[in-house]
């Protein structure tokens, strides 16, 4: 009996000790506690510190992801291009005029990039382009021109494309000159954009000739070399929003300045390879312009500059705004320009050469090397750095 009434009191003993927090054991007292809070904000500060280091890594691999995609897309490009050229023994040219028959009030002209859609598995757009091309109005065709692909459009630009028209990330080359648009005769780059036929007759009209297009340039034309050349690079899009003034916001490196005057284009003294200090004048009118243009970037079906062609005449990203001649032959036929490749990505843009293989071109490339890199025929080759 005894012996039972003393286990029980050591039982009460002992959950009483627990109770209190306490737990007696040789002689000692433990107590139970908590962090105190020095040793939580020295925790926290341990999993912020690793949150700050993780963060650029995640961002970092994310635009790898991104430029890769980006890359990948330049490479269709290119395929779809050699597919053309394998079918008709040449590249097609950056002009595609209405059909004869048609009205002189359709007036515009479609990109390189209408021309290879049936090798980009885009064949019903395709078709719609053809049955525009031979319509006497070009609104089908501008519909068509602005529609959205998610191919031509580079993952890191993302911003400023809520808007109707686009996006057009990539664009053609027409070599390293100060050209806002090549003729045949002035393009030494990938492609030209000169028209076949009459010129638009005076009060309109109805085109008597049209179709197609002048042949792009083949294989033999590039005499430095298919893998010594640039077939395309990138470009960022344009906002499209019209200021209060009526022209657009002076939005840089989106928008494009225009100038009233064209003298520091005419007054470079070799058009194709423009020295050093010529383009540091024309970066610095194109500083002060006279308007903004915001529809760069977004028509990937038109053949204007920076709709569906680019320049190399100046390094990537260049610090001055793009821009060129203003009044009605801006980014339209053959006035002056200055279009370099512009991209999202770190202080480099994408490109694929006219033999297919695609690489990167960073900022700092020298002027006169990415001139020649622009250039298919001058007799100075130069690589890829």
């Amino acid at each position: 009996m005894h012996s039972h009434t003393g286990a029980i009191m050591n039982v009460c003993q002992r959950s009483g000790a627990l109770r209190d927090g306490s737990l007696r054991s040789g002689g000692s007292d433990r107590r139970l506690r908590g962090f105190t809070l020095v040793e939580l904000l020295v925790v926290i500060a341990i999993i912020g510190t690793l949150v700050g280091l993780l963060l650029p890594a995640v961002q970092a691999a994310r635009e790898a992801a991104r430029r890769s995609g980006c890359q990948n897309k330049l490479k269709q490009i290119g395929l779809a291009m050699h597919n053309f050229h394998s079918a008709r023994e040449y590249f097609p040219s950056n002009c595609w005029s209405p059909e004869p028959g048609t009205s002189w009030g359709n007036s515009d002209f479609a990109s390189a990039f209408y021309a290879v859609l049936p090798y980009l598995e885009e064949n019903a757009l395709f078709e719609q382009f053809q049955a525009a091309r031979k319509q006497s109005s070009n609104s089908t065709f501008y519909t068509l021109a602005r529609r959205r692909l998610p191919l031509f459009a580079c993952p890191s630009d993302v911003e400023g494309l809520a808007n109707s028209w686009g996006p057009a990330n990539y664009g053609l080359s027409h070599g390293g000159g100060v050209y806002g648009v090549t003729d045949r005769n002035s393009s030494m780059g990938f492609i030209h954009s000169e028209s076949r036929g009459q010129n638009s007759p005076t009060g309109g009209g109805t085109r008597t000739e049209g179709q197609a297009s002048w042949p792009g340039f083949s294989m033999s034309d590039f005499r430095d070399g298919t893998s010594k050349v640039v077939m395309a690079s990138e470009m960022i899009a344009g906002t499209t929003s019209a200021s209060a003034a009526g022209g657009h916001p002076a939005v840089y490196p989106r928008n494009v300045a225009l100038l009233s005057a064209a003298t520091v284009f005419s007054n470079v003294v070799d058009k194709n390879f423009p020295t050093e200090a010529e383009i540091t004048t024309i970066g610095t009118a194109l500083q002060s312009p006279s308007d903004w243009h915001g529809s760069s970037g977004q028509q990937w079906g038109w053949r204007g500059a920076y709709s569906s062609s680019l320049s190399t005449c100046v390094p990537p990203n260049w610090q001055y705004p793009s821009g060129g001649q203003s009044g009605p032959w801006m980014m339209y036929d053959w006035g002056y320009g200055v279009f370099p490749p512009r991209s999202r990505h770190e202080a480099l843009v994408n490109v694929v050469m006219v033999d297919g293989a695609v690489g990167t071109v960073t900022n700092a490339i020298d002027a006169l090397t990415f001139q020649r890199l622009g250039h298919r025929r001058d007799g100075a080759t130069a690589s890829l750095p």
